[in-house]
């Protein structure tokens, strides 16, 4: 008798149309970037309803020139959450600003106002320069608060950078992600809704920090009265023409992927919820649902509950990392008051479930019961 099929964390769905997407770019011998980047670059502007988007090679390159074209360097304290991949504290230092790391809820595991006045008060303590902007991040495809955020952000003149990474098309109060901040990124990396392997875009409705962003992933052209020139030191971030034709295929699909993974999260709440030894995360309409993460009691739980399911075929892992327990940024965190509790335990205690467009009713059936069957043990 064989054995079950794995059932892998994450898998994205591609289908004939990206392969004719594919074959259509290397047929034309165009393979830089080029009009299919334009194309996408115009069709995510349209889904965050923004005026300006900026393809690049990936959300951490997104970041970075976010940073630079902010002004964003020496002197300055970006607040940033814990329970978040390294990507926006490592892109600070790379422009020569100090990251300080703030808790997130122990629900929503998303930055709160009053955790950011913390954090705040804390650099001011401690003279760490001038706290000059926050990144918020819209964690696993949930929207952060963001009125609370923007409250404390304005009576602070905070810059307001939304690390959107894992959450395209994702609103609060109905409003598209994007339009809180002075800028926002995106991801197109194998775990999003939207993948092109990876990838990334920056969403402004500022033309000006538009093109600045634009030129510095271009090794920094610019074409001013038709003339081309390098304007400042840029780099080479740009995304090819095969991801955006890709991306294009994908952004067909997206409002599918966005409904069949709602669709698999109800399935989790229906058979989980109330169950003693996990918690679950908050089932908002407005979650996009990048990952499914349910908290258990203890590390020790976690491990069980993952080993469990890698017996059965079934990945599982962490949701992401507590960043200042990491070994680049720890040394900064040797005070209580800075163990940012609520990071280390969902960064300790989390597991990410199997969620994406290409999981079967089988497939949840084997999932759900083999961790019922590993709670009760």
């Amino acid at each position: 008798m064989s054995a079950l099929p794995n059932i892998p964390l994450s898998r994205p769905l591609f289908g004939e149309e990206e392969i004719v997407a594919v074959r259509r770019v290397l047929e034309s011998g165009e393979i830089g970037q080029g009009r299919e980047v334009e194309a996408f670059e115009t069709a995510v502007a349209t889904v965050q309803l923004m005026p300006h988007a900026v393809a690049v090679s990936s959300a951490t390159a997104g970041l970075h020139l976010t940073y630079l074209a902010l002004g964003i360097g020496p002197g300055d304290v970006v607040l940033i959450p814990s329970f978040a991949w390294p990507s926006a504290a490592n892109m600070a230092v790379r422009v020569g600003a100090v990251p300080f790391f703030v808790d997130v809820d122990p629900v929503t595991a998303n930055l709160t106002g009053e955790a950011l006045s913390r954090g705040m008060r804390l650099v001011r303590e401690r003279g760490l320069g001038k706290a000059r902007a926050v990144v918020v991040v819209h964690q696993f495809g949930l929207p952060a608060v963001m009125e609370e955020l923007l409250e404390v952000a304005r009576a602070a003149d905070l810059i307001v950078i939304e690390d959107a990474a894992g959450a395209l098309a994702a609103k609060h109060h109905a409003r598209q992600l994007g339009h809180f901040g002075r800028a926002a990124v995106f991801s197109f990396s194998a775990r999003n809704a939207v993948s092109t392997g990876e990838g990334g875009l920056v969403v402004t409705k500022e033309p000006a920090l538009a093109d600045t962003i634009r030129a510095l992933r271009n090794h920094g052209e610019e074409t001013r009265e038709g003339r081309r020139d390098f304007t400042c030191a840029g780099f080479n971030y740009r995304l090819t023409e095969l991801q955006a034709a890709i991306g294009l295929a994908q952004l067909k699909r997206l409002t599918g992927i966005l409904e069949t993974k709602k669709s698999l999260a109800s399935l989790y709440f229906a058979e989980l919820d109330g169950r003693r030894g996990l918690s679950l995360p908050p089932n908002s309409p407005e979650h996009t649902w990048q990952t499914f993460m349910i908290t258990l009691e203890s590390a020790a739980e976690r491990q069980c509950i993952h080993e469990a399911c890698k017996a059965a075929g079934i990945e599982t892992g962490p949701g992401s990392v507590a960043a200042h327990t990491t070994a680049v940024w720890g040394q900064q965190f040797l005070q209580p008051e800075d163990s940012c509790p609520a990071s280390t335990r969902l960064a300790t205690c989390g597991l990410a479930l199997p969620l994406h467009p290409r999981l079967t009713d089988d497939d949840m059936r084997r999932v759900v019961a083999t961790l019922k069957k590993a709670l009760q043990t």
